[in-house]
């Protein structure tokens, strides 16, 4: 990061500091755990009598797509880092902060590098981040800092995807407008929630149409109209054909948890979760779809509606900390690569679809939740299904290619289709 560029951040990023064993979760399970080259070459050096034999046995060096960043990984024990000692890391508590790997002393913090600017968020798998920042009152946006000089680490910051081949290494010339228009319409507040991201899909299929015809010197034009369709309501008539189907969106979300969930280590707290939903639609192998659609639109209508309608703004948190986490909508190049999106191509249209079927997703399981707690159901049951439907779906590199299968082959193509799994009951 050179010393003239901006650093960006939320107004509650520095509130964080990590609280150790008293987590309720820990980031040291069911996540590979990578070591950077720096970090490696110090474990070498090392000469600690009680660790040195654990690194040499436990850590062994990448050699498919090796690079300083992604130089080496950790060997898990039953899915767990085994350098974690009673809820704590014990390389830091015998050793130093500064032995932990990039990985390790950045997380939850995520840093991504847009032209000159370091821009700074917290991620929302983490419990205590997730608190921070889906509690914060203030509105979720990035405000810069004093350079405070050099940081105690800070990586090699993602930087933007390109929207797809057609650009062939190529810039994205309209990141920074289009993103704010997305922040634009997920903060209009006089749609709900699922509005809000249904227009944004449509906005997505049409950028996603623009960028590969490289039709790039359109794009202002079509930020004012969608500006102006926003401010002069042009978007009613289409959000008022979206047709409810909560069959569809039941079947469709509970596939994608069931592959997500077999097909890889998930966490306790989304398994709790996923038992809170099942157990509040009281679904059993005997259980009718229709009846189970009746009760999932009764819990929403009676327990989770009037919640969610007096704490809508931890939900806009939760999207608008998606947007800069993710460089959306492109996405991070090195998480892109790692995800498999490389496989199926990367597109705006595919980024859109992935942000809206986590959001389903933790949206589903909370409306059976709150069928299951009824008027006990509060903050921290949204926050639980919110930080672990985070960590254990957004942060799986298998996820979203198999996401995308099951989202095609059940009709949903594009970001628009994608009304149907977000559309409130």
């Amino acid at each position: 990061m050179p010393a003239a560029g901006k650093i960006v951040q939320p107004r509650h990023y520095d509130a964080f500091h990590c609280i150790g064993a008293d987590c309720e979760d820990t980031c040291c399970a069911g996540w590979g755990v990578v070591i950077d080259r720096a970090t490696y070459d110090r474990y070498r050096q090392c000469g600690d009598p009680e660790l040195q034999p654990s690194f040499d046995e436990l850590i062994t060096i990448n050699t498919v797509d090796q690079s300083d960043e992604d130089y080496a990984d950790i060997t898990l024990s039953e899915a767990r880092c085994p350098f974690l000692s009673e809820r704590l890391c014990s390389i830091q508590k015998k050793l130093g902060e500064e032995y932990l790997s990039d990985t390790c002393a950045i997380y939850p913090r995520i840093l991504n590098r847009v032209g000159e600017t370091l821009e700074q968020n917290l991620d929302l798998s983490c419990p205590e981040a997730a608190r921070i920042v889906l509690l914060d009152p203030r509105p979720a946006e990035l405000v810069e800092i004093a350079n405070c000089g050099e940081r105690f680490r800070i990586g090699r910051p993602r930087v933007p995807d390109t929207p797809n081949s057609a650009y062939d290494g190529g810039t994205y010339p309209y990141f920074l407008e289009v993103r704010g228009l997305i922040l634009t319409i997920l903060r209009e507040r006089t749609y709900p929630l699922w509005k809000r991201l249904v227009m944004t899909g449509h906005l997505c299929d049409k950028l996603n149409e623009m960028a590969c015809l490289r039709n790039d010197e359109g794009v202002p034009i079509l930020i004012q109209g969608y500006l102006h369709g926003i401010q002069n309501q042009w978007f009613d008539d289409l959000l008022n054909k979206c047709q409810l189907r909560p069959v569809t969106q039941l079947i469709t979300i509970l596939e994608l948890i069931i592959r997500r969930t077999t097909s890889g280590f998930t966490g306790r707290r989304f398994l709790d979760c996923y038992q809170d939903f099942i157990h509040g639609l009281e679904w059993t192998k005997e259980s009718a779809l229709e009846e189970i659609a009746r009760r999932y639109a009764g819990a929403y209508a009676q327990y989770y509606a009037p919640f969610v309608q007096q704490n809508e703004l931890v939900l806009e948190h939760y999207l608008v900390t998606y947007i800069y986490r993710n460089l959306f909508p492109l996405g991070r190049l090195e998480s892109n690569r790692k995800s498999g999106i490389h496989h199926i191509e990367n597109s705006i249209s595919i980024q859109c679809m992935l942000m809206m079927t986590y959001y389903a997703i933790l949206r589903t399981v909370a409306i059976g939740m709150a069928g299951r707690h009824k008027s006990a159901f509060g903050m921290d049951h949204l926050i639980k299904v919110i930080q672990s439907t985070a960590k254990e779906f957004e942060h799986s590199t298998a996820f979203p290619a198999q996401a995308i299968e099951i989202l095609t082959r059940n009709g949903l193509k594009c970001g628009s289709s994608m009304a149907v799994l977000v559309q409130d009951l």
